[in-house]
């Protein structure tokens, strides 16, 4: 599947993420970016991670694909990667009830250090530069624990005004996940929670909840997406994989034909889906080298540090809609997550691998 590109721009998105960073992207640095996606797609799952997080960071300057908001498809396809990886790690680690809090600490560790290292970064920011934006005007310290905790943040509407870093709405989203994943594993019942999920999602398809809440950020309209990548591991029924797959497809060209479906962002949502399925099946049948987890390594760094960055050119007066602005921004973030993986992350590595070695250990005893 290649991209195409019909409109790269000022285009202020639908809802609560509206407004979120002045200056349109120049096209010339929008097709570069997806000319370089298609290159490499079907190539390394770590590749993939790290474009999808850059396309998050498009999407913060605006960056529209065929009018839709490309960090909800990217966020879909890390909803798959997510369900594929978290199973394979329960299968290899943590496969009986009595390691279920072992695999919490596991990813505890995964989430939170670097996380809050761009906390307290984007806070030091705040309280020196005082950048402007709709997501910091209703800031304070309790808020800011309150988004340190990072387990509420897709419940932000009960706190607007109050995200320090704004896309980790989904961290919060996927924390929940990590909650109940390995119930659902080893509990044996992905099967019924798919459906359950999938059935709930046609409430927010058909409007009679809204869509972009329930069908994009909470758990019960999304579970089915995250467990669509866990089947994509662990194929028990392969027909009814393809069949789910299908049924995707179906609700997809609903939001093309009928208007009243396409409201944000079924559209996006079921595109991301309809893609991600299979670039998920795609990249697990490549070999996987170093370059391919360096990486992976960087895309969480790149996802989480953007908008400190924005903020902190905005603070020494960068014009964004400069045409070198979106390359300088991509350069940075990638310079900053680089730093943050080696003083941060990769210590921490070595102790969830040590983590999951005595794990293993004690299981063979």
């Amino acid at each position: 599947m290649q991209f195409s590109l019909l409109k790269c721009a000022r285009h202020h998105a639908a809802g609560p993420f509206r407004r979120m960073v002045p200056g349109p992207v120049s096209l010339t640095i929008c097709r570069a970016f997806f000319s370089f996606s298609n290159a490499i797609f079907g190539q390394k799952m770590g590749i993939y991670r790290l474009l999808l997080a850059v396309a998050v960071l498009l999407s913060h300057l605006h960056v529209r694909v065929l009018g839709g908001n490309i960090g909800v498809f990217a966020v879909i396809s890390f909803f798959l990667l997510s369900g594929y990886v978290m199973t394979a790690l329960i299968d290899r680690h943590y496969s009986s009830v009595s390691r279920v809090g072992t695999f919490y600490l596991d990813r505890a560790m995964r989430l939170f250090p670097q996380f809050l290292f761009y906390i307290v970064l984007t806070l030091m920011l705040v309280a020196i530069a005082h950048p402007v934006s709709p997501f910091l005007s209703d800031l304070t310290a309790g808020k800011a624990l309150l988004n340190a905790v990072m387990l509420p943040l897709n419940f932000y509407d009960h706190f607007p005004g109050a995200l320090v870093i704004p896309q980790s709405w989904s961290l919060g989203l996927e924390a929940q996940f990590y909650i109940v994943i390995p119930l659902i594993v080893v509990g044996r019942v992905r099967a019924a929670a798919f459906v359950a999920s999938a059935l709930f999602f046609l409430l927010p398809y058909l409007a009679v909840v809204d869509p972009d809440l329930w069908g994009y950020r909470m758990l019960p309209g999304t579970l089915f997406m995250f467990l669509f990548g866990s089947f994509l591991y662990r194929r028990s029924s392969t027909h009814a994989v393809i069949a789910a797959y299908v049924l995707v497809w179906i609700l997809f060209a609903g939001t093309l034909l009928i208007s009243s479906i396409n409201r944000p962002y079924n559209r996006e949502v079921l595109a991301g889906l309809s893609f991600g399925v299979p670039a998920v099946w795609l990249l697990s049948k490549a070999k996987f080298g170093w370059i391919e987890e360096l990486a992976g390594d960087l895309s969480y760094g790149v996802f989480l540090n953007h908008f400190l960055l924005i903020w902190m050119l905005q603070a020494i007066g960068v014009d964004s809609m400069a045409p070198w602005y979106a390359p300088t921004l991509i350069a940075c973030s990638l310079g900053l997550s680089t730093i943050s993986y080696i003083i941060i992350e990769r210590p921490v590595i070595a102790l969830r691998r040590a983590i999951r070695n005595r794990s293993n250990t004690l299981s063979r005893a």
